[in-house]
């Protein structure tokens, strides 16, 4: 099979691999779709230090099962199937309290191990989901980083009719602000690039560019000087905590999940002075995963709103990761194999 492998800082490759096997509790799954994500960029640039190449990377997918490890499986060859890309310990204290997605041991696919920007990638059966005939392939792909979102805004606390700003309006920025606008908030959106702002205008969100005028301010202005009553920072970076803290009102929340890039310093005073909730946010939980199906399976969440272009496992380093560093007009690129010859 072909896939396209991370193997030292700066250097990603289309390599002929060998097909893998599933173990007892594993699936084969042939994979359709794979979405490009921030962390497979980071990874590229060795942003991630406990990557250890070689490594398949791509771990939003979908696919069919082509083989069970196991007789006594309860899936079935041409299963259509999404999957949660998490291997898990089961025996560390946050595994035993119910909260999987924080393992001491955590392991993602594509990251610790090989993933799906692959004709193939072995999965853990338990986080696997049969697809309905209503989801196509394509956008079943979308439910992982859906998920994530969904994770995040439900972790927040935010309910409807409260506003909330997101911090940053790149792929997980902007699904997050769909995913509150769905449970019913008041979204406003701090984005800086041109194409991301037009973006999430046409779909409705009132977005602040914070080049070009008083962030604070405006917020100010559109809260009646409360402030948000949640945040959620989606960058990174520095100025998007400090945005994220500076703008959320008494007693408000701050929601965490951009991965930082280096440790930056944050105002605890403010946490002080107006009481503020911080939580981290990280993956999500089968909760999430199927809260995330269900959006998208029922049409109020949909991928076509973010997918920007389609290219196949030869393309995806000119047109999709290069692209992306670029700064190229794209909001999501995926990785179509459904079609690819010699599987």
């Amino acid at each position: 099979m072909k896939a396209l492998v991370y193997e030292d800082k700066g250097r990603i490759q289309v390599q002929d691999r060998d097909i893998p096997t599933p173990a007892a509790g594993e699936l084969l799954v042939r994979v359709s779709h794979t979405g490009i994500c921030g962390t497979d960029l980071h990874v590229w640039h060795g942003g991630m230090k406990r990557v250890k190449p070689p490594v398949i990377l791509g771990h939003e997918f979908s696919g069919v099962v082509e083989q069970a490890g196991s007789s006594s499986s309860e899936f079935e060859q041409g299963d259509r199937v999404t999957v949660e890309p998490l291997i898990t310990c089961g025996v560390c204290p946050a595994c035993r309290a119910g909260f999987y997605n924080v393992c001491s041991n955590l392991k993602l696919l594509g990251v610790d191990t090989d993933g799906a920007m692959a004709h193939y990638v072995v999965v853990p059966e338990h986080r696997t989901y049969r697809l309905s005939d209503r989801l196509s392939l394509k956008d079943a792909a979308f439910v992982e980083p859906l998920a994530v979102c969904v994770h995040m805004v439900e972790r927040s606390g935010l309910e409807s009719g409260q506003t909330c700003l997101v911090v940053g309006g790149g792929p997980i920025g902007l699904i997050t602000a769909f995913a509150a606008r769905l449970k019913g908030a008041n979204v406003l959106i701090s984005e800086m690039n041109a194409y991301r702002i037009q973006l999430a205008q046409g779909y409705g969100f009132d977005v602040i560019n914070p080049l070009q005028g008083d962030l604070r301010g405006k917020i100010r202005d559109a809260t009646a000087a409360k402030g948000v009553d949640v945040s959620f920072e989606a960058t990174g970076s520095p100025q998007g905590t400090t945005a994220c803290v500076e703008n959320t009102g008494i007693r408000g929340t701050v929601a965490i999940c951009g991965l930082p890039k280096q440790l930056h310093e944050v105002d605890t005073y403010q946490f002080i002075a107006k009481e503020l909730s911080v939580y981290g946010s990280r993956v999500y939980t089968r909760s999430d995963y199927e809260q995330a199906l269900a959006l998208i399976e029922s049409g109020r969440f949909k991928p076509e709103w973010l997918i920007s272009r389609t290219v196949s496992l030869d393309e995806a380093i000119e047109h999709g990761f290069e692209a992306i560093q670029r700064g190229d007009a794209l909001m999501k690129v995926l990785i179509s194999l459904e079609n690819e010859a010699g599987r």
